[in-house]
C-alpha cells in the first residue's frame, strides 16, 4: 500500500506546523480540510505525526529488545494488543516519526473478544519469553469491557508458558504501566511522556514474528 500524493503533502505540512509549536488538534484539523483528508487519514496524521523535538523525545526512550534481558516488561494491554491483532488481520501498520508503530484501531469503552485477540495476547506472552524478560506485568484499563476475562486469560497464559509475572485491570494504565517495570510497552503518547524507557512490543511483533512491513510516513 503506498499513501496518496495529497496525504504524503498533508504529512509533511502537518510536520512542519507540530514542530513550529501548533497544537496537534488544529494542525489536524487544518491540513485535513485543506487537503479533504478522509476520517482514517486524520487519524493517521494524528497518531502517526510529530515535530522534530518531540519526534526524537520518544525515540530517545526506545529500548533494544537486548535491553529486556532479565528486567521487568510492563504491557499496556489493549494497547499493543489492538496492534498486535491489526497485524494478525492484515490491517495497515504505518512506521511513524517517533519510531514506534501503529495502527488506527482504537477501545472506546467497549471491547469484543476474538480468537484474534486471544492470538494476539498469546504472541504477546510468547515474545516476552523469548526476550527472556525477569517479570512481565500486563495491565488492561479496567472501564474497557471484558478487561477482567483478559486478565484471567493472561494469567492462564503466563502459568502455561512458564513465565513469571501478572496480569490485572487498572484504572490508571497510564500511570502503572510507566512505573510498574523497568520498561513499559505502548505506543500511547500519554505512557511515553510518562515512562523513562519503552519497548515497542506490538512493532516487535508484528515485524519479526508476523513478518510484517509497516508504511512509513517519510
Amino acid at each position: 500500500m503506498q499513501l496518496s500524493t495529497s496525504l504524503l503533502k498533508a504529512i509533511e505540512d502537518a510536520r512542519y506546523l507540530l514542530s513550529r509549536g501548533y497544537k496537534r488538534e488544529s494542525v489536524v484539523r487544518f491540513v485535513g480540510d485543506r487537503y479533504q483528508l478522509s476520517k482514517e487519514e486524520r487519524l493517521l496524521i494524528y497518531r502517526g505525526v510529530y515535530g522534530d523535538v518531540e519526534a526524537l523525545s520518544h525515540k530517545e526512550k526506545l529500548v533494544n529488545a537486548s535491553y529486556l534481558q532479565g528486567r521487568t516488561l510492563a504491557v499496556d494491554g489493549f494497547n499493543v494488543m489492538l496492534t498486535v491483532e491489526a497485524a494478525i488481520r492484515g490491517l495497515p501498520l504505518y512506521l511513524c516519526d517517533d519510531g514506534f508503530i501503529r495502527d488506527l484501531s482504537a477501545v472506546h469503552g467497549r471491547f469484543k473478544i476474538t480468537p484474534h485477540s486471544l492470538q494476539a495476547l498469546k504472541l504477546i506472552v510468547e515474545r516476552a519469553k523469548q526476550h527472556e524478560v525477569s517479570q512481565l506485568i500486563i495491565l488492561f484499563d479496567q472501564p474497557v469491557s471484558h478487561s477482567g476475562e483478559l486478565s484471567a486469560e493472561a494469567r492462564e497464559l503466563l502459568k502455561a508458558l512458564g513465565v513469571d509475572g501478572e496480569a490485572k485491570t487498572s484504572r490508571h494504565v497510564d500511570v502503572d504501566v510507566s512505573k510498574l517495570g523497568d520498561i513499559a510497552a505502548s505506543s500511547d503518547c500519554v505512557v511515553i511522556e510518562k515512562a523513562e524507557k519503552l519497548f515497542d512490543l506490538a512493532g516487535d511483533i508484528a515485524v519479526n514474528m508476523l513478518k510484517r512491513k509497516p508504511i512509513p510516513l517519510k
